[in-house]
């Protein structure tokens, strides 16, 4: 958290180098970028099961599915309808 309280995401590579992170968003920009992610993979992310939709996650292909299928706070996966 920083000092207003709010929480975000930090990604670096995985090269060890913790030090200097490649991005950094706050929850909501981290949001925005999984539903373009979602988009550029072919579906709505909002239609998804975990995110206000129904659809299974077994309906979409992506290798991206741990990354999008994952709550934002460390809690189980949501393929769940």
């Amino acid at each position: 958290m920083n000092e207003e309280g709010e929480a975000g995401l930090v990604l670096c590579p995985g090269d060890g180098d913790v030090t200097d992170p490649d991005v950094s968003w706050s929850y909501t920009g981290f949001g925005v970028f999984r539903r373009w992610l979602a988009q550029t993979e072919g579906f709505d992310l909002v239609e998804m099961c975990g995110f206000g939709g129904q659809r299974p996650w077994s309906d979409v292909s992506t290798t991206l599915k741990p990354l999008l299928d994952h709550p934002d706070d460390d809690g189980p996966l949501r393929d769940q309808p």
